[in-house]
């Protein structure tokens, strides 16, 4: 054998006359292939003014002092073309386009293309530089991920798997603008789906919340209408209770009565009257705010319980602490009470939404049913969300007192000062009737 099975370098022979020029032609062959920078693959014919030592890729077709030389390594020496032909897993730097290039046999192809699987790297930046934040940084205009298809072996799905430690831990998309956050989705904190958004990257609301386990959809900060962007309330159907119901004979709002004697959180009357400010059926339900106008100001408590004929119970014994016999209760607030301008009965429905909902909550709206009833002659019962001139909805009972139902949607914004709940004012109002009788208003729908 005369030359080496890789490089086909030449040997020199134990009897070889002019041995330099044997080991001279191996070197420059060396110098050709060693550390191999090719200026250009896009060529089939020779550069006009090649520079001594610059090798090439010959293209085909391979034309003039390359012809025949296709994919071969054309390198320029003492002013001719030497020709190498590759070998299978020759590596090659493509200095024009700044790429790897192997041969396999057949075709020049770039290396990146032949990897077939990279494991446990630490950093990944694809246009951008990763660092230890963010071990994996991309910095691109467009993306595709894209299913095999069973041709290809796969099963043609998609499934894109994003784990966390423990539902504690957060797992999310968090989508910014100029590096400052707007919007964030996913599992945050615990295990349920939330979306929050924010103007500032600072400040979150949270928009939306899929409960983990009934799927039950939430909008936490509300939902608006597209056009006008006004808020939107949604009824939500509950079980009917009667939040006001009063069913002895009385006179119109407001009414008023004598304390004889407290003690504690219990308020004993000079009459036998407390039917007219508080039922039984409103037990758990409701509290009715009455107002000792003796003091100056007025102070208030609220009613919770009917122990009897003569003694309510009120929600704090230290509301009514100082009250003492032959003062003044009345049942309607005094004019003007906040926003209330009419005199209306304080309706606080806190025991009604924790029964239903099992939370407290201030609830934009109420859906009520409305039964009134008079003596001789026509009675009438308004609600209202405000106690606000000219915002009482009004239920008629017949002329002749008979009673009369109907339904009304009242809008509460007023919040309980005794519960995170909103307020319902109802009025009472003698017609040509010369007492109330049986009225009540029945919740069937809370919006929220």
């Amino acid at each position: 054998m005369d030359e080496t099975a890789n490089l086909q370098l030449p040997y020199i022979l134990a009897s070889q006359a002019q041995k330099h020029v044997t080991h001279n032609e191996a070197l420059q062959v060396l110098d050709a292939l060693v550390q191999l920078a090719i200026v250009d693959r896009d060529l089939s014919e020779p550069p006009g003014v090649p520079a001594e030592g610059t090798r090439y890729i010959v293209k085909a077709p391979a034309t003039g002092a390359w012809a025949g030389h296709i994919d071969h390594i054309a390198y320029r020496r003492d002013g001719a073309w030497q020709f190498v032909v590759p070998k299978a897993g020759w590596l090659a730097w493509v200095v024009d386009e700044a790429i790897l290039v192997y041969w396999d046999g057949d075709a020049w192809s770039p290396l990146a293309g032949s990897l077939s699987a990279l494991q446990n790297l630490s950093l990944i930046g694809l246009g951008t530089t990763a660092d230890a934040t963010n071990p994996f940084s991309a910095k691109l205009n467009k993306a595709l991920w894209t299913a095999k298809t069973a041709a290809e072996g796969g099963d043609g799905d998609l499934r894109y798997t994003l784990n966390k430690e423990a539902a504690a831990d957060v797992l999310s998309l968090l989508l910014q603008t100029n590096f400052s956050g707007r919007a964030e989705i996913g599992l945050i904190g615990n295990d349920d789906v939330t979306l929050k958004v924010s103007p500032d990257g600072a400040t979150w609301k949270e928009a939306l919340h899929v409960d983990r386990a009934s799927a039950a959809v939430s909008f936490p900060s509300g939902a608006a209408h597209a056009a006008t962007g006004a808020a939107l309330a949604m009824l939500a159907p509950c079980p009917p209770g009667d939040i006001f119901r009063l069913d002895t004979s009385r006179v119109t709002t407001p009414r008023t009565y004598t304390v004889s004697t407290v003690s504690g959180d219990q308020l004993t009357l000079s009459a036998a009257s407390v039917s007219q400010i508080f039922s039984t059926y409103m037990q758990g339900l409701s509290a009715v705010r009455i107002w000792n106008t003796s003091k100056v100001p007025a102070q208030s408590a609220w009613v919770i319980y009917d122990v009897s004929t003569t003694v309510a119970q009120v929600s704090n014994a230290a509301h009514i602490a100082t009250w003492t016999n032959g003062e003044t209760i009345r049942l309607g607030d005094p004019n003007p009470t906040g926003t209330n301008t009419l005199g209306m009965i304080a309706v606080d429905i806190s025991g009604y939404i924790q029964t239903n909902f099992g939370v407290q909550f201030r609830q934009k709206g109420l859906l009520a049913a409305t039964v009134v009833t008079g003596v001789g002659g026509d009675v009438s019962m308004g609600l209202s969300g405000s106690g606000a001139g000219n915002t009482a909805y009004s239920n008629y009972s017949q002329t002749n007192g008979t009673g009369n139902g109907g339904s009304s949607t009242v809008f509460t914004p007023v919040l309980s000062p005794i519960s995170n709940t909103n307020l319902l004012f109802v009025r009472e109002t003698l017609g040509a009737g010369s007492a109330l009788s049986t009225c009540f208003v029945r919740l069937i729908g809370v919006y929220v």
